[in-house]
């Protein structure tokens, strides 16, 4: 068997690459050890960066059909209500999606299923990784099917999306250091009997436990996810489910019914990433390559980033564009965001979480109480919104950024979501290409920009400077934005001649 690109594991981070390579036109084979998608729900959290990148294959508003939007939040301490955040619209005027949907990942997954079969592929369920091998010139595995055969495929490139236990990464050699918490956390799909309406996310603040309830959609279904004691002493999954419930009742401290359980599991959390996220034509994406706390509903959505990013880049060099050396810049990426992830993550989940007698004060006693008001001013919002969303995530230091000129955005941003005749930028961004935008002040003109483009490589906009785009911006002259095919800033400029535009292009070897 023979193809351009090898995908193992078929969980949200190899599907969601396999849809790229899908919409990039490269062909691939993926395969999993499982029988099919996972029937569960494991991660439910889907930010807005994820949904961006759906909307471009046509997946969000199926998706969204899918889940909850997280609409509001309410601080529970001692059994009582004590505070009340609203955040339904937490992220507007920043994306098109502004705010976290709720959704299973088995529905999730199946959805990516679905959406790969529709373009007449498949997964190799069953077929498990068994040994593989690279040249300079490509990569040969050998995979156990189903029936127990044992066949080769070839190919340009494999991608490792195999898990936090990566058989791919392990075969490479790459480091996974980090740490892992002592607390052993538990998550539970359940019915519950209680007082409260399945509308918010019901957040208990204690000193020392972790517990939050997550609505699901069906009547009166909850994801909880809490921790356990320090002193509780068991091993991943050995605690029993009546451990579970005990512990969560004590800790919510309300009088509840929990009258069915869907599936539950637990497991220590470990905090970790690899020191390169790639060894010659072999990669690693989502969790092979990292992992951390469940603190901000991260870790798929990183992965599915993951994929985004190396996936143009193989486009590129598949297709003879680009020289391998473009696929260096993947590393130099994503590693960046994933130490950055685990310091975020590290430090949400000691705020809510730590037993340190200050914190521990301040989120009992202070953050109930003033946390509805804190999330309705627009700075907050700002802050907030772009880090836990994903859509703050920014390659500015990458070799594939150029600044050229004073701009409050700069190269390596992801493109700014607003609005131009009532209608979103991104909705001139679904083609899987680079995007020339020259944004006119109605003197200064770029007839040379378009010229400097190959035919095949880039689609070309001319848009008005409106007074939204200049202040976003902070300019207010003719300038022009080259974006990659992830919608990430590679150039932006004031130069109108072309020649900036030609010189960042041979830099990318194009």
């Amino acid at each position: 068997m023979k193809t351009d690109v090898i995908i193992v594991g078929a969980g949200p981070t190899g599907l969601a690459l396999a849809g790229q390579l899908i919409r990039h036109k490269i062909d691939f084979v993926i395969f999993d050890r499982r029988e099919t998608t996972t029937p569960h729900s494991k991660a439910i959290g889907v930010q807005a960066r994820t949904l961006e990148i759906y909307e471009q294959i046509g997946l969000a508003d199926k998706l969204i059909e899918q889940g909850w939007i997280a609409k509001k939040a309410r601080m529970i301490v001692g059994g009582k209500v004590r505070g009340e955040a609203d955040f339904a619209q937490f992220g507007k005027g920043m994306s098109q999606y502004p705010y976290i949907l709720i959704v299973e990942q088995g529905k999730h997954e199946k959805l990516l299923y679905d959406f790969i079969k529709s373009n007449g592929r498949d997964v190799l369920w069953q077929t498990e990784l068994e040994t593989f091998s690279q040249t300079e010139a490509g990569v040969t595995a050998n995979v156990k099917t189903a029936s127990g055969a044992v066949e080769t495929i070839e190919a340009k490139f494999l991608v490792g999306c195999d898990g936090s236990k990566s058989p791919v990464r392990h075969a490479l050699g790459l480091t996974f250091e980090g740490s892992t918490f002592e607390r052993m956390f538990y998550v539970a799909d359940v019915v519950i009997d209680w007082k409260f309406e399945n509308d918010a996310l019901m957040v208990f603040l204690m000193k020392n436990n972790l517990l939050a309830f997550f609505p699901m959609v069906g009547e009166n279904r909850w994801r909880i996810v809490g921790t356990f004691p320090e002193e509780f002493a068991r091993d991943e999954g050995e605690a029993l489910y009546e451990e579970i419930e005990a512990q969560i009742k004590k800790d919510s401290e309300v009088d509840l019914d929990i009258t069915n359980v869907n599936w539950f599991s637990t497991y220590k959390v470990h905090t970790r990433h690899v020191n390169k996220f790639g060894e010659g034509r072999c990669f690693l994406a989502g969790d092979a390559a990292h992992i951390h706390t469940p603190a901000g509903a991260q870790g798929m959505n990183t992965g599915i980033q993951d994929g985004y990013n190396l996936a143009w880049k193989l486009a590129s060099v598949l297709r003879g564009r680009s020289s391998l050396g473009l696929l260096e810049t993947y590393d130099q990426e994503r590693v960046e965001n994933a130490e950055n992830l685990l310091k975020t993550t590290d430090r949400f989940f000691n705020l809510v979480a730590s037993p340190e007698p200050i914190l521990s004060y301040l989120r009992t006693h202070i953050f109930p109480y003033v946390a509805g008001a804190a999330f309705s001013i627009d700075a907050v919002k700002k802050f907030i919104f772009p880090r836990v969303s994903q859509i703050g995530i920014n390659y500015r230091r990458s070799a594939l950024s150029e600044t050229d000129g004073s701009f409050a955005v700069k190269a390596g941003d992801r493109m700014p979501y607003f609005e131009i005749e009532n209608a979103s930028v991104y909705d001139k961004l679904k083609e899987p290409k680079f995007h020339l935008l020259t944004f006119f002040d109605g003197e200064n003109t770029a007839l040379g920009l378009a010229e400097s483009l190959p035919d095949d490589l880039a689609d070309f906009h001319e848009l008005p400077l409106y007074p939204n785009v200049a202040e976003i911006f902070g300019v207010s002259r003719t300038f022009s934005v080259l974006l990659r095919p992830d919608n990430y800033i590679g150039l932006i400029t004031e130069d109108l001649s072309g020649a900036n535009l030609k010189r960042y292009l041979g830099k990318l070897g194009i």
